[in-house]
């Protein structure tokens, strides 16, 4: 057998294809590959957002008074689709992610391509979708790889990714945009799909974490199922998941009913579909998982933080260009300075990952702590200001930082909670578990701030002006604090 990826080739020496295929499927090329995909994303969300409102007016043809409008709702579609598109309940993580990802190509290709604000809405709706697959798909396969232990610093790195993808987005978007046009922003966006198509293809998933077999290739889970005994000689239970769907699976439900395995439980008939846990409807499981109130304060933290930092998206080109008259390219230089401490979320996961160190609970509170106090101030900044472009760097610099510090965490908080439920309670989520559904969930959370955020922001400004809109969002993050401090690693009454 060749390595696939070289066909034409013909077979290649069995040690090499061996260690090819283990490091297809070891931890850190996975990690890598997830990370990758997170990180093209956010480039192609980041890409657009310094020149957008040059975009409507140059491009589009739009008045300038329509621009504040049409920026909100381009940027708070592609959130709206994120947040519609973020679920997973589909037994398999391959085939969805990379149909993500062509998905994501061809709406960044009618993106660079319209003068139409139809077919550019359109397109943004469709990123946001194939986003929401690549994203909810993404994190479930990294908690499937890596389990509980390390989940903290696989989150830092991902999320290091995203806010790299982030970072370069805008800082590339208004220099490309001056230099070479609208249509030559996009070529960096075409090569990243590209090669993260490429590097799909060669991942081999066939990890073991929390006692479900984690398998792609049906051939892999039959030969398995044929090794696998139900017993073991210590009389310890175990199930074997075999592909989803079929009458051939094993139901935690049946040995529930009987805690100590006996001839007759053995012997009993599977359970119908109906009663089957892995076929249970999404909303009991969904309504199990808000039940516990640290999940829902997670949620709701995720869902004000990227709310605060789309705002910003939304507003920031706007309002300097209108404001100072400065161009695109220092919108770029003042995103570049907001995500570039995004680059320390991995030491974040490493906290996370070491009880020592406080758990979840002190990076999340000094990370809202961190970046409250600059928005306050953000909003103080005028043309009356000295140094205005400096000023508005710092702030929206402490920004980035307490986000660095607070979003690792809060997506390890509910991985974690939901991890120590499924521990507590086994097969209270059915033999396929929930870990998928709980990145859903979050990746929801987070994808209504890409909604929220533009539409609060362009509302605001019509209403309150910038420095009403920086009173609102410095009040939210006030309230995150309070809540983040009180909930989150643990009830501060309980510790």
């Amino acid at each position: 057998m060749g390595l696939g990826i070289l066909p034409c080739f013909g077979s290649v020496n069995p040690l090499v294809e061996m260690y090819a295929k283990g490091f297809r499927s070891s931890d850190g090329f996975i990690i890598f590959v997830v990370g990758a995909a997170v990180f093209t994303d956010m480039l192609l969300y980041g890409l657009i957002v310094p020149i957008l409102p040059y975009t409507l007016t140059d491009r589009i043809g739009l008045p300038q008074k329509e621009v504040q409008k049409w920026n909100s709702i381009l940027l708070g579609s592609f959130g709206a689709a994120l947040t519609v598109g973020s679920r997973d309940r589909v037994p398999s993580r391959q085939t969805p992610f990379l149909f993500g990802l062509i998905a994501l190509g061809l709406s960044t290709l009618a993106i660079s391509l319209t003068y139409s604000i139809v077919v550019l809405l359109i397109a943004r709706i469709l990123q946001g979708l194939s986003g929401a697959v690549v994203y909810t798909v993404g994190y479930a396969i990294l908690f499937d790889v890596v389990g509980s232990e390390r989940i903290g610093q696989a989150m830092g790195f991902v999320s290091m990714s995203q806010s790299f993808g982030l970072l370069v987005g805008p800082a590339i978007g208004g220099p490309l945009y001056e230099w070479g046009g609208y249509l030559k922003t996009f070529i960096p966006a075409f090569v990243l799909i590209a090669i993260e198509i490429a590097l799909r293809g060669l991942v081999i998933v066939r990890k073991e974490r929390g006692g479900r077999n984690i398998h792609h290739s049906p051939d892999d889970i039959e030969r398995d199922a044929s090794k696998a005994p139900l017993l073991a000689d210590s009389g310890t239970v175990h199930f074997h998941q075999p592909s989803y769907g079929t009458k051939d699976n094993i139901v935690p439900s049946v040995l529930e009913r009987n805690p100590t395995p006996t001839a007759s439980a053995s012997a009993s008939p599977p359970p119908s579909p109906s009663t089957n846990p892995s076929h249970a409807p999404l909303l009991p499981t969904f309504h199990l998982l808000l039940s516990h109130p640290r999940i829902p304060l997670a949620l709701l933290a995720l869902f004000l933080l990227n709310t605060l930092l789309t705002s910003y998206d939304a507003i920031i080109p706007i309002h300097i260009a209108t404001t100072f008259a400065y161009p695109p390219s220092y919108s770029s230089l003042l995103f570049l300075t907001m995500v570039s401490p995004f680059l320390l979320s991995p030491l974040t996961g490493y906290i996370i990952d070491h009880p020592r160190y406080g758990g979840t609970k002190y990076p999340a509170l000094l990370g809202w702590c961190v970046l409250t106090p600059p928005v306050f101030l953000l909003r103080n900044i005028s043309t009356a200001t000295a140094h205005p472009l400096l000023c508005m760097a710092l702030c929206l610099f402490a920004i980035g930082l307490g986000t660095a510090m607070t979003f690792p965490a809060l997506m390890a908080e509910v991985s974690l909670v939901v991890e120590s439920i499924e521990r507590d309670r086994p097969g209270v989520f059915g033999d396929r578990g929930v870990m998928s559904l709980s990145f859903g969930v979050m990746n929801t959370a987070f994808a209504g701030g890409f909604l929220a955020g533009p539409l609060l922001a362009g509302w605001l400004i019509g209403c309150v002006g910038w420095e009403g809109l920086g009173m609102v969002l410095g009040c939210g993050g006030v309230v995150c604090a309070v809540g983040v401090g009180v909930g989150t690693g643990g009830w501060v009454w309980r510790r």
